[in-house]
């Protein structure tokens, strides 16, 4: 009897430990779905996490976290999902004040993460990433200075030094926000032959031309900037998946404001601006993300405050929207969210609440359902799904 219970028990080991080596496998096997989370809080060693969403049982779980960033906020992919590129909040120069942008080469099979080299932001308070379509270059948005950064990227994926370096001019009415240039995104056009940079600080979403072999940002001159409604605070924005449209979603007043795209021109034209929330919401008002649907049929626009919500909006055949949701009581101050690649879920990260949420998305309304499924993290900054 006890020779068959030490059997028993060496048998459960050695199954325990081929479980763990062919956990990856079966994890793909069941269609696991991962995506890195970014934390802003300076304090935490491990600032980056790898998550594992299960869709067969909606559960979340923390697969593995890593350090070598201080609060990456904010990450991006490269093209080839070989290189992690994430913002670090920790002063690389006392005499500039300048931060940094960081380069991590992912192991594709357990997709750890290994620094590969970083470079100066070329400005204070680096608050966005942004790799573009080819893979070969990168840009950054420093929001207390103004400055935006281009970056031509090494084929290892490494960041070489900045190719060029731009900053807005102007002010809006919003006083103790709006004193100067505070750019608060990079974002590259389908063809990559133009760079919209929302400036918070000015009402204006500036607009560059970029030169993809000189690595050279310069003022588009078919349209410098697109100016928005004084005090409006542009934040994040967002392309179509047609590259017709551009979404911006306005930080200081609440807003989404929707416009079209001539490709040939890089030129923006205001169609609409919409509120994120409905009149009767209550307290603060300070839309953060904005993503939008795989299929192109609905967008998405987090607002933080004291009664954080996420609003879902139709996309009306010109390109005009319809606010048909407003999901309340979301993860508190919801810097973020992210949609996964099929479409199929949505997971907010509530910065103040620790934590992120994971909601259903219905495939013919768009509409976001609660699933009650939740996961600690230490101030959830920014969600990166990995295809």
């Amino acid at each position: 009897m006890i020779f068959f219970r030490a059997l028993r028990s060496l048998v459960a080991i050695v199954t325990g430990i081929l479980t763990l080596a062919g956990c990856a496998g079966l994890q793909e096997e069941s269609g696991a779905i991962r995506f890195y989370v970014g934390s802003s809080n300076g304090q935490v060693e491990h600032s980056i996490y790898l998550c594992e969403l299960d869709p067969v049982n909606e559960k979340f779980s923390v697969v593995d976290s890593f350090a070598g960033a201080t609060a990456p906020s904010y990450l991006d992919l490269s093209p080839d999902r070989k290189t992690l590129y994430a913002i670090n909040h920790e002063i690389s120069d006392q005499k500039s004040r300048h931060q940094s942008v960081y380069a991590f080469r992912i192991d594709r099979e357990i997709l750890a993460l290994e620094l590969l080299n970083s470079q100066p932001s070329q400005g204070e308070d680096i608050c966005h990433v942004h790799c573009n379509g080819e893979g070969t270059h990168l840009f950054v948005a420093n929001y207390s200075s103004g400055h935006t950064a281009a970056f031509p990227l090494e084929k290892d994926g490494s960041i070489k030094t900045a190719s060029s370096v731009v900053i807005g001019e102007g002010e809006g009415p919003v006083k103790n926000r709006q004193q100067g240039p505070h750019a608060h995104q990079v974002m590259s056009s389908p063809d990559g032959n133009y760079l919209l940079v929302p400036d918070l600080g000015t009402d204006r979403v500036m607009n560059y031309a970029f030169n993809q072999i000189t690595g050279e940002l310069t003022p588009n001159p078919e349209q410098p900037f697109l100016k928005l409604a004084p005090g409006a605070g542009p934040r994040h924005l967002v392309f179509h998946p047609s590259g017709a449209y551009v979404y911006v979603v306005n930080e200081l007043n609440s807003t989404v404001t929707a416009c079209s795209f001539n490709h040939a021109k890089g030129i923006l034209t205001e169609l609409q601006t919409i509120s994120t929330v409905e009149e009767s919401h209550e307290g603060s008002k300070y839309p953060a993300a904005i993503r939008i649907h795989p299929d192109g049929k609905y967008l998405y626009a987090s607002t933080r405050g004291e009664n954080s919500c996420i609003s879902l909006f139709g996309v009306e055949e010109e390109g005009t929207l319809t606010r048909r949701q407003v999901v309340e009581h979301v993860p508190l101050w919801p810097r973020d969210f992210n949609i996964d690649p099929p479409g199929t879920y949505l997971i907010a990260a509530g910065e103040r609440s620790d934590e992120i949420e994971l909601f259903r998305i219905d495939s013919e309304t768009g509409a976001l359902e609660r699933t009650g499924v939740k996961i600690s993290l230490p101030s959830p900054g920014c969600i990166l799904f990995i295809e």
